[in-house]
């Protein structure tokens, strides 16, 4: 049998030898600092993580334990409140397990040769994402499509709760393109086949759900910042760059659990496409890194200079945009 895309370039970089540059200094730039509340979410997340998950499913327990919630939440969001830290948690014990059954329904096995079962596990849970967060409009919950997909609930209660309708609703547009993206990767990954790197951003850009936090950034910050600031492309180069840094942040510290596996990941993509060696292709993800930081900073002083003749709006924007730069420095120590 032929090898495929993924078979030959696996080959190719086993036993390769990964260079990363220590990125301490680079990171230094930006705030890191660990929530006051680190101590008492560590509790209050073990403790859920026994109530919650089943004492019969031991790797569920391990899997939402591994994850390190904790650090996450506590340093993506250092200055948030605990009430809102919990939520955090919640939702992303939630995304982690969900995204495990979303590789593990993607992986051609004897099992699994429904090349529709992804899209249907997506299609009941945004039913069960919509009903709780207040948008469906449905009288019943609808059935979890599985098990642990019910974790939303704990989550969705508080969002219900402090969010205005149009925050919720961004926030489910976001969760919807991550489940969307999610359908375009498994495609590959099924077919054993590796996507340009212009294919790749596309879709990785929603499989990252970096969108989906950047959604609950008022809600994180305890504010509301003006609406019409979600439309400018200052905001929306945010977004991008925040996300497309956190991409590739993990890309490249994850590239070796990634050999044997799909390899569906930005620096075996590029080295695929280009024919460039590990360490040119290391060196411009760096790069990249450099440059969507640079954004960033200036994306965030025009967002200030916009609110500079309203106090009230300013402070606002100064809560929303801080963990832009914690989840950028918080990623990177949580890596």
């Amino acid at each position: 049998m032929a090898m495929t895309t993924v078979d030959v370039l696996t080959k190719q970089l086993k036993g390769q030898t990964l260079r990363l540059p220590n990125l301490s200094g680079f990171y230094s730039q930006w705030p890191y600092e660990i929530s006051p509340h680190f101590d008492h979410l560590k509790q209050t997340i073990e403790s859920k993580i026994q109530e919650w998950i089943s004492p019969s499913d031991e790797p569920v327990r391990m899997k939402a334990r591994r994850v390190d919630l904790p650090v996450f939440c506590a340093t993506w969001y250092p200055r948030a409140s605990l009430d809102r830290l919990e939520t955090m948690a919640w939702y992303s014990m939630w995304l982690f397990l969900w995204d495990d059954v979303v590789e593990d329904s993607a992986i051609p096995t004897a099992a699994n040769t429904n090349t529709l079962k992804v899209e249907w596990l997506h299609e009941q849970a945004l039913k069960y994402v919509a009903f709780h967060l207040g948008l469906s409009g449905e009288a019943e919950e609808p059935l979890p499509p599985t098990k642990y997909c019910t974790l939303f609930r704990h989550a969705a209660a508080p969002l219900r709760e402090a969010c205005t309708v149009v925050e919720r609703a961004r926030f489910y547009a976001a969760l919807q393109e991550y489940m969307e993206c999610c359908e375009v990767e498994s495609g590959y990954v099924r077919r054993g086949e590796l996507p340009s790197t212009g294919e790749y951003w596309k879709h990785r850009l929603g499989t990252s759900s970096v969108n989906t936090y950047s959604a609950l950034g008022e809600y994180m910050s305890g504010g509301h910042i003006p609406q019409q600031l979600f439309d400018t492309p200052e905001l929306k180069t945010m977004w991008f760059e925040l996300n497309r840094h956190i991409v590739t942040m993990n890309d490249v510290v994850s590239l070796k659990k990634e050999i044997g596996k799909s390899l569906h990941s930005l620096v075996p993509i590029v080295i695929n496409e280009t024919g460039a060696d590990l360490d040119t292709v290391v060196a411009s993800s760096i790069e990249i890194l450099r440059i969507s930081g640079e954004n960033i900073d200036c994306m965030a002083e025009r967002l200030l200079a916009m609110t500079e003749n309203d106090p009230q709006a300013r402070a606002s924007v100064e809560a929303y945009i801080g963990p832009f730069w914690t989840n950028m420095t918080g990623s990177y120590w949580w890596s």
